[in-house]
């Protein structure tokens, strides 16, 4: 198959639209044939493994409802024996790479993903398609050049972001700022300060990474803390004049410089789940809209919004899809012994379900819970015409609390900062809440009748914990900027007292006791009244 690179130098941009982009146009019964396939191409891959024999059985499923109903559920606990020690001669195919990211606590240290070179090799088809996808106005348009230039926005190998940046450099000769060899010897926040000064000279064509990281930088230029700082290199005639160009662009709007005045971005790519949140600032600042797409270690890539940025779509041919319908999935919450059936992506019903997939390619994650809720938004695009259902993420069906993309905080962990605080509290519930428009984490908490914390005390306290036991957390204020803790102390009795009444009003017991994360909206104006 002829390379992109060699596809864009002749000028074949039609077969660039339909190498990366094609899927779009999948009626729902020929995305359904092409899961089929690559499923039972897979299910022979896993037959002649260990890891495969183990979880299909010696037998061989012979087509796609028996592969269903064989084949259990699994989670990552089913493979970390075969993977922490990076076992390839288990697996499938001989890995290409491989890929991590962290474990939890108390289970194991991290959780590793091996890539077969088919499976290394989409994560770059699928970028480049997103940068097709972010720079377009209209089906078929191909923005694309050799010489464009990418902010190194993304984390090294061996995380899934770096893989897919590396991916992304052998499918086109694009220029990162700066390069992958000397960005991935500086840390995180130096990285993203050499890239932009880079660009200064080199331009910036696309952008891929956190959304934080552009709406924070297009605040601190708007607010006139992000003022360009002179240096001798920067003194050469390409720099200076996109800074003259950019600072009269201002005046004439008389507002201070913003990234847009400065850069004309053809595209930005992003994910996590604050995209949504900084969407329009990221449009005033920057000039574009970011284009949100779905990936995870375990899986690659897996769905992207198209040039409407609307519902996303998924892709046939990474990953087997399977999903649990929300009643289910809560089923199986209280009940841990109830097996929850799965439907396909052609069964799908407006409404919300959990992900559940098999890699394809020589992959090795298996009927797989990612712990990932989507929602259906639509059957079909009909505003590009998209046979195809529509989703959105919705939720981390553990309620992990995602904040800026920097930083999951767990139950667990947000328990042990507590009590790493010293104080003396009778029981706290937490959750990710919008305070001008920036993620927190908002703990509320009420204290023991005894403790003499006082209410200004309280939050310090909590703090200094929490820097001391994440510094995920201490990277997210360092490269941010803001305070993105909350802590509200409650009135004594304020638990007692809604678990009164929750029993009064003749709740199970299972829904008696607020949870610790994430509580509705119902449920904390209840907490609240308790008091």
């Amino acid at each position: 198959m002829t390379s992109t690179i060699d596809l864009l130098r002749q000028g074949r941009n039609d077969e660039i639209w339909t190498k990366h982009c094609g899927f779009l146009e999948l009626k729902l019964d020929e995305f359904m044939e092409i899961q089929e396939r690559l499923l039972l191409e897979q299910i022979g891959f896993l037959s002649r493994s260990e890891i495969g024999k183990k979880l299909i059985g010696e037998i061989q499923p012979a087509c796609v409802a028996e592969f269903r109903r064989r084949v259990p559920l699994t989670t990552y606990l089913d493979y970390e024996p075969y993977l922490k020690e990076k076992k390839s001669d288990s697996l499938p195919v001989e890995p290409y790479a491989w890929a991590r990211t962290s474990g939890r606590s108390g289970e194991y240290s991290a959780k590793w993903a091996p890539y077969s070179k088919r499976m290394y090799d989409s994560l770059g088809e699928v970028a480049v398609g997103a940068m097709l996808m972010a720079s377009c106005t209209r089906k078929g348009e191909v923005n694309l050049h050799p010489e464009n230039v990418i902010l190194l926005g993304t984390a090294p190998p061996p995380y899934t972001s770096g893989l897919i940046t590396h991916s992304v450099a052998d499918q086109l000769e694009v220029t990162f700022v700066p390069s992958l060899e000397a960005g991935e010897k500086m840390d995180f926040g130096e990285r993203i300060a050499e890239g932009f000064k880079l660009a200064m000279g080199t331009g910036l064509d696309f952008f891929y990474g956190l959304s934080s990281i552009l709406a924070k930088t297009g605040q601190r230029f708007e607010s006139g803390s992000g003022n360009i700082k002179f240096s001798p290199t920067m003194l050469r005639p390409s720099v200076i004049f996109r800074l003259l160009g950019g600072f009269l662009k201002a005046k004439l709007n008389k507002r201070n410089v913003l990234p847009k005045d400065i850069w004309k971005l053809k595209g930005i790519m992003s994910g996590g789940t604050d995209t949504d949140i900084y969407r329009e600032r990221i449009k005033r600042y920057w000039g574009k809209e970011p284009l949100e797409g779905y990936a995870c270690t375990e899986g690659g890539n897996m769905a992207m919004q198209a040039w409407n940025f609307k519902g996303m779509t998924f892709f046939p041919d990474c990953n087997f899809l399977e999903f649990i319908p929300y009643e289910d999935h809560i089923k199986n919450k209280q009940d841990p012994g109830y097996q929850p059936p799965t439907v396909l992506l052609n069964e799908l019903q407006p409404g919300i379900y959990e992900l559940v997939f098999t890699n394809l390619l020589g992959g090795v994650f298996t009927r797989y819970r990612v712990g990932d809720l989507f929602e259906v938004l639509s059957l079909r695009d009909e505003e590009l015409n998209i046979d195809i259902p529509q989703v959105r993420f919705y939720s981390r069906a553990d309620d992990i609390i995602d904040l800026g993309g920097f930083t999951k905080l767990t139950e667990r962990s947000i328990w042990q900062v507590i009590e790493a605080s010293k104080i003396d509290y009778v029981e706290w519930t937490a959750r990710k809440e919008q305070v001008g428009g920036e993620p927190i984490l908002h703990l509320y908490i009420e204290l023991g009748e005894s403790d003499g914390t006082s209410s200004d005390q309280l939050k310090p306290l909590i703090h200094a914990a929490l820097q001391q036991a994440n510094s995920d957390f201490t990277d997210l204020e360092h490269m941010l900027g803001s305070d993105h803790l909350q802590v509200t102390r409650l009135a004594n009795n304020s638990f007692a007292r809604y678990m009164e009444d929750r029993q009064r009003a003749g709740s199970d017991l299972g829904h008696v006791k607020p949870p610790h994360m994430q509580p509705s909206d119902e449920v904390m104006e209840r907490l609240l009244q308790a008091g």
